[in-house]
């Protein structure tokens, strides 16, 4: 059977009411990414930092999953985790709380935080006390997001180009919620002999539509039945 290869953005999370880094309104107009985001300066502005992914914890822990993440967990209960790969951009738990398995963070998890010195990593679903907390293992006090900050290498980018590489012409890759800004996926797609699936709210400069064989121009919920119908002919 083929293999099915769903790569996503923060477009899959949106119609959840997670704000993105770039289009936050509101509680995030207050914090600067290049301050609160950046591998060069982080450890400058420690405390606002946690403070920031503090609040986004909170708000992520109050989110459910939407009808998009239901049907990709749906899709790999049905075909089996070897069989569906889940790659996203996203850092929150959404994925995981709709039970899909196995899912690849190119940028890090919401949940969980390290300490700098050790690298020991924990699971963190509440506020972090940045001003308080000491490592369990070394006695450190300083603790990152296991989040990849701008000008940080991201660990995980040679996993997903070798999954890409192992699709198929019997593969199925579909795009959810990305506009290609951050990872070149038009242009790795390109390159792929598989079946390509896009579904995102609206065109992007950063994405030729024409690479893919079905299009989607509309929120991740509203595309659902339309993806199944593609995988269930396919």
């Amino acid at each position: 059977m083929p293999r099915i290869l769903f790569f996503s953005g923060a477009g899959l999370s949106a119609d959840s009411g997670l704000a993105t880094f770039r289009d936050s309104n509101g509680l995030w107009d207050k914090y600067d990414p290049s301050v609160v985001c950046n591998y060069n300066n982080w450890r400058e502005n420690y405390h606002l930092v946690h403070e920031f992914y503090n609040l986004r914890r909170t708000e992520y822990e109050g989110a459910e999953p939407n009808k998009m993440h239901l049907f990709i967990a749906e899709i790999q209960d049905k075909y089996g985790v070897d069989n569906v790969e889940v790659i996203t951009q996203n850092i929150d738990n959404l994925l995981e709380k709709a039970c899909v398995k196995n899912v690849t963070h190119l940028h890090g998890h919401i949940n969980f935080i390290h300490c700098v010195e050790c690298n020991d990593e924990f699971e963190m679903r509440i506020e972090f006390d940045s001003k308080n907390y000491t490592c369990k293992k070394c006695g450190s006090k300083i603790f990152k997001p296991s989040i990849v900050f701008f000008g940080e290498m991201a660990p995980m980018y040679q996993s997903m180009y070798e999954s890409f590489s192992k699709l198929t012409k019997d593969d199925i890759l579909v795009v959810v919620g990305t506009n290609g800004n951050v990872i070149p996926i038009a242009s790795i797609a390109s390159q792929l002999s598989a079946t390509k699936i896009l579904c995102n709210l609206e065109e992007s400069q950063h994405i030729d539509a024409k690479i893919f064989d079905h299009v989607f121009y509309k929120r991740a919920e509203e595309a659902v039945n339309d993806i199944r119908a593609l995988l269930d002919t396919h």
